[in-house]
């Protein structure tokens, strides 16, 4: 659907699903990230404020990978529990 330069270095790909709800929007959020690719950030019927959750999302994992924290590469980095 979308593809956003929402942060430096990051692409984040928008894509949703006209199959799973007639009523709702659902969306797919995905990100690379300084070249690291599959990053699922978000899956699930739309709510306010996401591009910002997405945002900021984003830049924490960008963050982790500027420091050296590897463990970003081994947890469930997706939004949970934001609506």
């Amino acid at each position: 659907m979308a593809r956003h330069k929402w942060v430096s270095d990051c692409t984040v790909t928008e894509s949703h699903c006209e199959f799973k709800s007639a009523e709702l929007v659902y969306l797919r959020f995905t990100a690379t990230i300084k070249g690291w690719r599959k990053f699922k950030i978000y899956e699930g019927y739309t709510f306010e404020n996401e591009a910002n959750a997405v945002i900021a999302r984003v830049k924490s994992i960008k963050e982790k990978i500027e420091s050296g924290d590897n463990s970003v590469f081994y947890e469930n980095v997706e939004i949970v529990g934001i609506k």
